[in-house]
């Protein structure tokens, strides 16, 4: 009973090695893959069906769209100059564009209809400042269209 008595460490249990546990997952590949080609064997091909496209209101041409006059804005040379704008092919400033646009609207009871024909390249900033003069004047509708690089 002596001996029992000097034994005064406490009890730890002994850890034993984590088992080295692997996951095999070979039949879960084999499962997707016989998923998969059930899947395309099964599935029909179709191609998306034709999309239904409205045709646009000039329908191609300018001419068709009945409109008054084109706008026709060029980009500008450098980052300090304003675009060109051209109406039959010659240069009109803003104002000039405001006047001309108040005396056609004024002389056709149903109002008229502008085509802006701008390059890719003018900023929207510039776009923006005329249609808001734009809609100052009444009886004037726009729209734009992308100007054929044959013209």
């Amino acid at each position: 009973m002596a001996a029992e008595e000097d034994d005064d460490e406490p009890y730890q249990k002994k850890v034993r090695p984590a088992e080295d546990t692997e996951i095999d997952i070979t039949p879960m590949i084999d499962v997707t893959f016989q998923l998969l080609i059930f899947f395309m064997v099964t599935s029909t091909m179709q191609g998306n069906p034709p999309a239904i496209v409205p045709h646009s209101v000039s329908g191609g041409s300018t001419e068709l769209a009945k409109v008054a006059f084109k706008l026709v804005i060029k980009a500008p040379v450098d980052a300090n100059t304003d675009p060109l704008m051209e109406i039959d092919k010659k240069p009109i400033t803003l104002e000039e564009l405001r006047v001309r646009l108040n005396e056609e609207s004024g002389a056709r009871p149903n109002g008229i209809d502008l085509m802006i024909m701008g390059d890719k390249d003018v900023p929207n900033r510039f776009t923006g400042e005329i249609e808001s003069m734009i809609s100052e004047i009444p009886n004037v509708g726009f729209h734009y269209a992308v100007q054929d690089r044959r013209e």
